[in-house]
C-alpha cells in the first residue's frame, strides 16, 4: 500500500455520496525533478496547478479521477513556495467539496482534518526527513508489504460531514 492506493481507497468509499477533490501535490526540489512522473514541466522557480481531464493515462491524477472523484488537481511547486501554491488553489480552484489529497510534504504549510503518515517496511527505503513528518501526523501505518491493509485503513478515514477524521473506534492493530 503506498500513498495513491490509499487515497484512491477513500475516493471509491465515498464517490457515490460526495463530491470528492482529488489533490496530488509534489514539492520539487533540485536534482529530484525526474522523481516526478510524467507532467509537463519542472519549474524550480514558480508553481503549477493542472486541472485532470482524462482517465486514461496511468498518472495518478488519472487514476483518481477513475476511482470516482468529481474533478482532480495536480500541483508542482517548489518547496519555498508550497503554502503560496495551495493557497492560490483554495481560494481561485477549490469546489468546496472534501478533498483528498496525496502529499507529505504539504503538510509543512497546511494542517489538514487528518494527516495519515505511510511508513515503508523496508527501513533502508524511509526518507531522511520521515522523523519532521511523523511528528505532524495523526497516525502513522506501517505499510504492509503486501499492499493487504489499504482497504482496511480507508475504512477507518470517515467524513464527517465537515472534515476528515479517523473512527470513534480506531486501532490500527485491525489493519493487520
Amino acid at each position: 500500500m503506498g500513498k495513491t492506493t490509499l487515497a484512491l481507497k477513500v475516493i471509491e468509499k465515498y464517490a457515490a455520496s460526495e463530491r470528492i477533490t482529488g489533490l496530488k501535490v509534489t514539492s520539487i526540489r533540485p536534482g529530484e525533478e525526474t522523481h516526478h512522473g510524467n507532467h509537463e514541466n519542472h519549474d524550480l522557480l514558480n508553481f503549477l496547478i493542472i486541472e485532470e481531464t482524462t482517465n486514461s493515462s496511468s498518472k495518478d491524477t488519472a487514476r483518481m479521477l477513475s476511482a470516482g472523484a468529481d474533478k482532480v488537481y495536480y500541483i508542482e511547486t517548489p518547496d519555498s513556495m508550497i503554502r503560496e501554491a495551495m493557497e492560490m488553489f483554495l481560494t481561485t480552484i477549490n469546489t468546496g467539496s472534501p478533498i483528498v489529497c496525496e502529499s507529505r510534504s504539504l503538510r509543512t504549510a497546511v494542517i489538514p482534518g487528518l494527516f495519515v503518515l505511510l511508513k515503508h517496511f523496508d527501513t533502508d527505503l524511509i526518507k531522511p526527513d520521515f522523523d519532521v513528518y511523523e511528528k505532524l501526523a495523526d497516525i502513522t501505518v506501517s505499510i504492509d508489504p503486501n499492499m493487504k491493509n489499504s482497504g482496511k485503513l480507508a475504512e477507518k478515514i470517515v467524513w464527517d460531514g465537515k472534515k476528515w477524521k479517523l473512527t470513534d473506534n480506531f486501532n490500527d492493530s485491525a489493519l493487520f
